[in-house]
């Protein structure tokens, strides 16, 4: 019984449910930067929108799972529906992002 309470620990630790709020508010500065500094062709304009469709859908799919864990959740921790599943989910605005930027050239401001 007591080797059950620490594999929560040690598999999905508390610190994950920090990392996805600091790299989810980090995305919103680093997307408007790259909107201001960069010139972005076509191609980058449909790989900017693709990033900004993914990130509002991994987050629609972690507020979805909250919801549902707060109706049927079959353990009693709070942050145990936020894991390494959505970190893995949030790197692809990311990619798509930095995609977009490596396509487009440095506004002259």
């Amino acid at each position: 019984m007591l080797v059950d309470s620490y594999s929560e620990f040690f598999y999905e630790p508390f610190y994950i449910f920090l990392l996805l709020l600091i790299l989810g508010l980090l995305y919103l500065a680093i997307f408007f930067y790259s909107v201001v500094t960069v010139k972005f062709s076509i191609v980058g304009f449909f790989l900017l929108g693709s990033s900004v469709v993914t990130y509002l859908l991994v987050g629609l799919y972690m507020v979805g799972g909250g919801y549902y864990s707060d109706g049927y959740a079959p353990e009693t921790t709070i942050f145990s529906s936020y894991g390494f599943l959505e970190l893995i989910l949030l790197s692809y605005p990311y990619i798509l992002l930095s995609l977009a930027v490596s396509l487009g050239r440095k506004n002259k401001i």
